[in-house]
């Protein structure tokens, strides 16, 4: 009924059980009247430990790439650079905005089912988060690469600042395909 939903998280993980590490990820969910689950077509991250814990225990087809981040006032810019290519992500901040409270409770529970296929292997998970949004005033993205999709042509919906954010990645279910 809402169509097709494609989620652009670029995330900076402060602690992890692999430490620290930045992520440029595609969450994509198609049309809840095809009956498919969710996945993650696409993802970077700063740590090699990171891609391999991802694609390991949930299937995730994580790849290393930097991540370079700059900050003035309300502005944030995050340039991800591999294989000789760079995409670059500026996030500004409303200078009032207000933050408000969500957890994966007020998400369909369709919509947090990921599958993923890995090497042989079907990897089922549904993370749950509590996370405090705030909008963004601004987004932009330069992307003249193709390292990501171009999302020149999609309609955003919206864009948040997460200032607050708990995840847990449960244990994946996995199957032989």
């Amino acid at each position: 009924p809402i169509g097709r939903v494609v989620q652009v998280m670029l995330v900076r993980y402060h602690q992890s059980p692999v430490g620290p590490y930045d992520e440029l990820l595609l969450l994509d969910h198609p049309l809840l009247s095809k009956r498919r689950l969710s996945s993650i077509p696409k993802i970077y991250v700063s740590t090699q430990i990171s891609v391999e814990h991802g694609q390991q225990l949930w299937g995730i087809p994580k790849e290393f790439a930097h991540f370079d981040w700059y900050t003035q006032n309300e502005t944030t810019q995050c340039q991800l650079s591999t294989q000789n290519q760079t995409l670059c992500l500026t996030l500004t901040q409303c200078k009032k905005a207000r933050p408000f409270y969500i957890n994966s409770h007020h998400i369909p529970r369709s919509m947090l089912k990921i599958q993923q296929a890995w090497q042989g292997q079907r990897y089922e998970f549904s993370p749950q988060f509590r996370a405090k949004l705030m909008k963004l005033k601004k987004f932009e993205w330069q992307n003249h690469t193709t390292l990501f999709p171009d999302f020149g042509q999609a309609k955003a919906l919206q864009s948040f600042y997460v200032p607050s954010f708990q995840l847990v990645f449960p244990e994946a279910k996995i199957r032989s395909k």
